[in-house]
């Protein structure tokens, strides 16, 4: 396999030639962090320069009207290229280079829904994830960038934690004059629905 991706590390070299394996993925890294950072501040802008157009909507699927809480703790093994690919699209003066990276990491993740109620995840409690990205160039654009792609999640991989949907339980129809009071002796318990 590394056979194969050598050959098409050097195609890549070719139409970029500041491209080194040993340098890329601290490079990739820093786009993978920047990336997530942007869903903090809902930069859709930014975020567009530094994903594809087929990674974009997976990032920001389902967090409108969502807080993203996301950091960077550490790096616990530095991040190595594991696979690169290079191919042509439509015909053979459009070439597309791909390289997957293997990233363990130490992040933290939480969701808020738009009450400020915890969906997903905690803020104060690091997780250790292990990620194999992949990071696209459209090669032949000489002002092409290197850009996530999307991840590669393996078999053995344990599936995620579900995020919990909260809803509005409907209370008393009032009309805007008048208050709401509670029944004497009876206590109400939110419910999760």
């Amino acid at each position: 396999m590394w056979h194969h991706s050598c050959r098409r590390i050097r195609k890549i070299k070719e139409f970029d030639e500041n491209f080194k394996t040993t340098e890329f993925p601290e490079k990739a890294k820093d786009i993978f962090i920047e990336a997530h950072l942007c869903l903090n501040n809902s930069d859709h802008d930014r975020l567009h320069t530094l994903v594809t157009e087929r990674c974009f909507p997976d990032m920001v699927w389902d967090i409108k009207y969502k807080t993203v809480r996301w950091s960077f703790v550490e790096s616990l093994e530095p991040p190595q290229v594991v696979q690169a690919r290079c191919s042509s699209m439509v015909n053979q003066g459009n070439m597309y280079g791909q390289v997957t990276v293997r990233m363990h990491t130490r992040q933290t993740l939480a969701i808020y829904d738009r009450f400020g109620r915890l969906m997903y995840g905690q803020e104060d409690v690091p997780k250790d994830v292990l990620e194999y990205v992949v990071f696209e160039k459209h090669l032949t654009n000489p002002y092409g960038s290197w850009r996530m792609h999307g991840k590669i999640v393996p078999q053995w991989a344990p599936p995620k934690q579900p995020i919990l949907k909260t809803v509005m339980i409907p209370g008393p129809q009032l009309k805007p004059w008048e208050d709401y009071e509670e029944p004497q002796g009876k206590t109400v318990k939110p419910q999760l629905a």
